[in-house]
């Protein structure tokens, strides 16, 4: 048995079937980081933290003639999302059900892409994680919906990169709203397929973000170290509904800020 004691459940392997396969198309819909940053894993359960492959030395030393320093890490976050189904609504799914109602499934997994995007983008102090939004080496500029002002803007964060010696391919993670400005027109031309020209990348969306934020996807400049994907495990149950839950760990790390420019985006025109 494992942690997740899926075994125990009074789940039929056709439900279990059905419930992972619904939050495999939530969470890929997403969790937009995965797509532009280097991912490690996963790795198990076991693995805790990630080594920075640096020393912290105290000043003072404890030890006369000894010399001595504490290797630094990244300990990972281990997250748990409850949720609830109705058991005879999944028996339903071996009845033929296709309907199944798995909305308390859709918010929990929600939930918990959530807090992988907003600790990539934007940190996570309480697990010592510096986002994109800390980490950027450059001063942020201010976007707004105006097809001419995204294109200057975005072009300006390109030259930035580049004139650090930050090659691409690059990639633009925006928000909702501003991924429905680019849905709109530059000289007669698709805007987003133009910034995408620029990029030579894609244009990545995210629910749980109000920045933009553009990152070379070349590798090597970031890290998103897995323990335990993803998953859904089993809590409890009584005879009407059953506890589940998803759980994962995992620590990120910016190894080049140079890669990453942060943008605000500004509604108005």
């Amino acid at each position: 048995m494992d942690i997740l004691k899926r075994e125990l459940a009074p789940i039929t392997a056709e439900a279990w079937a059905y419930i992972d396969e619904e939050a495999r198309q939530i969470l890929s819909q997403v969790l937009s980081a995965r797509r532009v940053v280097d991912v490690d894993g996963p790795r198990g359960w076991e693995h805790s933290a990630m080594a920075l492959g640096r020393l912290s030395v105290p000043d003072k030393q404890p030890f006369e003639g000894v010399n001595m320093g504490v290797r630094r890490v990244l300990p990972l976050v281990e997250a748990r999302v409850p949720f609830e189904l109705d058991i005879w609504e999944l028996d339903n799914i071996v009845r033929g059900a296709r309907d199944i109602d798995v909305d308390s499934l859709e918010k929990a997994a929600h939930d918990i892409a959530r807090l992988e995007e907003r600790a990539v983008y934007y940190g996570l102090s309480l697990a010592q994680i510096k986002g994109f939004m800390d980490a950027s080496g450059y001063e942020v500029l201010t976007m707004n919906s105006q097809p001419e002002d995204i294109v200057e803007k975005v072009t300006m964060g390109l030259t930035r990169l580049v004139s650090q010696g930050v090659q691409g391919p690059y990639a633009l993670v925006v928000s909702p709203g501003l991924w429905i400005a680019l849905s709109g027109l530059i000289r007669g031309f698709p805007l987003n397929k133009y910034v995408e020209s620029l990029l030579g990348g894609p244009i990545v969306v995210s629910p749980f973000i109000e920045n933009a934020f553009l990152i070379s996807t070349r590798g090597g400049d970031t890290s998103l170290s897995i323990g335990q994907d993803m998953s859904i495990g089993y809590g409890s149950s009584n005879k009407e509904k059953v506890k589940l839950f998803f759980t994962e760990s995992f620590t990120f790390h910016v190894l080049e800020p140079r890669a990453i420019h942060c943008f605000n985006w500004s509604q108005g025109g």
